[in-house]
């Protein structure tokens, strides 16, 4: 049967439940059965696709956080330790997801830094050097910090 102009676009289940649902003898109906699942499946994606790590944004993450931290100051009061301080650093640079990074310390200041998302491993090696003791607690001192990286684990 061909669909006929003058049909509504919606129209009552014949299924029993009485609800409506696009009509296919309407050819905006049958746009419509057509085009919604495409636009279903194309947010389902994007909501996908921005919500892993690809490898080049891992990179480009693990990059960017070095250069900032590099002989930038940790405060032990904002980020309790290094690994936690390296993670939302890379996370801040906006070079991938929000969330998902796995960072692993080592021993000699040597972090591991990967995701769930890649295959992808980075080492970065910190030397923190204490800037000022804090009368409070000597545990609590500020410390510059000194990074490099290198891709692959440690």
């Amino acid at each position: 049967m061909e669909p006929s102009s003058d049909e509504p676009v919606f129209v009552r289940s014949k299924w029993g439940t009485g609800r409506y649902v696009y009509n296919h003898r309407s050819p905006v109906g049958l746009a419509l059965i057509v085009i919604t699942p495409l636009i279903a499946f194309g947010a389902i994606f994007a909501v996908e696709a921005g919500s892993t790590w690809s490898d080049g944004e891992l990179r480009d993450g693990v990059h960017e956080a070095n250069r900032r931290l590099d002989g930038g100051v940790h405060d032990p009061y904002v980020h309790f330790s290094i690994d936690a301080h390296i993670r939302d650093a890379i996370e801040e640079t906006g070079a991938g997801p929000d969330l998902g990074v796995d960072v692993s310390k080592y021993s000699d200041g040597r972090y591991e830094i990967s995701t769930d998302d890649t295959t992808a491993k980075f080492c970065m090696t910190v030397r923190t050097t204490p800037l000022e003791a804090d009368p409070v607690s000597p545990v609590y001192a500020k410390q510059l910090l000194d990074t490099s990286g290198t891709e692959g684990p440690c």
